[in-house]
């Protein structure tokens, strides 16, 4: 018997260049090649906070707090504003870049460019600082999912 999967879905980018209609006259064989050159792969790229950080509101003034020594970041408080918090919160569980453009423009009032190229921006600077890990789907698995919890803490 398989193991039970919590059904989701992430959005991914179509950038190899064909049109969704040409796309879904594919092959099988033809789609799965599409699939797995570089541009569609590095778009399914999922990411997560690391565990060992907590999250405090406290009076409608967020700080976020390293709690691990791997962190590049451990003696001190990050103090960030409201568009960093959303991006975390986008991230405590696994996403693509694409599912957070997603959210984030149905949130705020801005161009799907500029969300993007502020979650890059996040993405990019939070991997080089240890704070956001690359989750592959076999670790998904093996327990990081939302039920479980990601290890990261808010209070």
């Amino acid at each position: 018997m398989k193991p039970y999967k919590k059904p989701e879905f992430h959005f991914v980018r179509n950038t190899g260049g064909l049109s969704g209609e040409e796309i879904a006259r594919l092959s099988d064989d033809e789609l799965t090649e599409y699939l797995k050159k570089d541009s569609c792969a590095k778009e399914k790229k999922k990411y997560c906070i690391r565990p060992g950080f907590i999250v405090r509101e406290i009076a409608g003034e967020y700080t976020i707090i390293p709690t691990d020594t791997e962190s590049l970041i451990s003696n001190a408080i990050m103090a960030p504003n409201d568009s960093a918090v959303f991006l975390w919160r986008a991230f405590e569980q696994p996403a693509t870049i694409e599912d957070v453009v997603i959210k984030g423009i149905q949130k705020y009032d801005v161009a799907e460019e500029t969300m993007r190229n502020s979650t890059e921006r996040f993405v990019r600077d939070s991997l080089r600082y240890k704070i956001l890990e690359e989750v592959d789907e076999n670790e998904k698995e093996m327990g990081r999912t939302e039920d479980s919890g990601s290890g990261v803490h808010t209070e």
